[in-house]
């Protein structure tokens, strides 16, 4: 019974923080002005990103919380792998 509460948190946790990784990787929260849309404006012609009206961004520039991120996700794999492991657990029987 435990090996089983351990593996399923174990799974649990992984799935939880690796698909929070994947969504801020999709989303790009990493970044403020990615490579990939300086890339894309060079490749339209333009000198670079125009992040505010009259501003050309032509460096990527990183987010403030991006250092944050990676303990974001580990700690929300570990919380889930906990939520799971005591929700899994053995319930004493109340005796009459």
């Amino acid at each position: 019974m435990m090996v089983k509460r351990i593996l399923w948190s174990v799974v649990i946790g992984l799935v939880v923080g690796f698909g929070f990784m994947t969504i801020d990787k999709l989303r790009g929260a990493e970044w403020v002005v990615s490579p990939q849309q300086i890339e894309q404006a060079k490749a339209d012609g333009k000198a670079g990103v125009e992040s505010r009206p009259g501003t050309v961004t032509v460096l990527p520039i990183r987010s403030e919380t991006a250092d944050a991120l990676p303990v974001k996700w580990t700690m929300t794999g570990l919380v889930a792998g906990f939520v799971v492991f005591r929700a899994i657990g053995r319930r004493k029987i109340a005796k009459a």
